[in-house]
């Protein structure tokens, strides 16, 4: 089994890149990957390599775009943690995100909190700000109502006449385009969870056959199909489109640590995972480089 989809403190994890291969090691999956928000560096898959010993390693990212207002997450795998367009773009997200945050973290300085925004610097190699405010909220001034924290984080959002979009607006087609470019395969994450709550107040796009269709139009490699968001009905629905349209389909927890405010599922106990999907994943990336 591979569990595709994990995340470190490079973004907003809880655990760093060792503590992360440490348990794909431990679970004995058949390869690792980190597949953080918006980062990828060279640093990151380094110490991820070394880390692995003789468990294959897929350099990968989750980058959070949008479609039509919409909220949609991208899964790059086997990307070239050095292409210049792909750092670019990370440096484009990060000064984005930075500037949401600032004004966010304003407004909530006034209802009480009382950090920086250094104090929001992840604990390894990169800065996620707008999550980190979440989970700093969520300890602190939150930490008596943590059901209040979401509502009044949107709140704040629109007073500022912002929706969860606008913290990535970068169109879906680029992305994957973008993704090819650094030598890698496109896959989409959690499309379905249209009985998540948090997914529908953050705004995340329910998608049918027409949007996969289109994605697929703009070179779609795959669908993400088994992911603790999806109902059984969800996952059947998407492994169906995936067989429809050609699409290698992934699965994965989508784990930021023992984290309860970031992430539905955990490494080791989300393990409705596809047997041998690391061979399928070369196979479509062979494919995907000879085009």
């Amino acid at each position: 089994m591979f569990d595709a989809h994990c995340h470190t403190d490079c973004s907003d994890g809880n655990i760093t890149i060792e503590e992360r291969i440490q348990l794909v090691r431990d679970l004995k999956f058949e390869a690792a990957t980190i597949t953080d928000h918006d980062f990828i560096s060279t640093g990151q898959v380094s110490r991820a390599v070394a880390e692995c010993g003789d468990i294959p390693y897929v350099p990968g990212i989750e980058l959070s775009l949008s479609h039509k207002g919409k909220v949609v997450h991208l899964l790059g795998y086997f990307v070239d943690p050095a292409n210049k367009k792909l750092q670019e773009h990370i440096t484009r997200f990060q000064e984005v995100d930075r500037d949401i945050t600032l004004r966010l973290l304003s407004a909530f300085q006034e209802k009480g909190a009382s950090f920086e925004l250094k104090d929001l610097e992840a604990s390894s190699l990169h800065t996620f700000y707008s999550m980190q405010l979440v989970r700093r909220l969520a300890r602190g001034l939150y930490s008596e109502a943590p059901e209040t924290l979401l509502p009044d984080f949107l709140e704040e959002l629109e007073n500022l006449n912002l929706r969860y979009a606008d913290l990535a607006p970068w169109p879906v087609g680029k992305a994957i385009d973008l993704v090819h470019q650094a030598g890698g395969i496109a896959v989409l994450a959690h499309p379905g969870g249209q009985e998540d709550t948090i997914m529908r107040e953050l705004g995340f796009g329910w998608h049918d056959e027409e949007k996969i269709r289109l994605y697929v139009d703009w070179g779609l490699d795959g669908i993400e199909t088994r992911t603790p968001v999806h109902s059984e009905s969800e996952t059947n629905f998407y492994e169906e489109l995936a067989s429809r349209y050609n699409l290698l389909a992934t699965s994965g927890s989508d784990c930021h640590g023992d984290d309860p405010y970031l992430g539905p599922g955990l490494m080791g106990k989300f393990l409705n995972l596809y047997d041998g999907l690391y061979e399928k994943m070369l196979s479509v990336l062979e494919k995907s480089r000879a085009r």
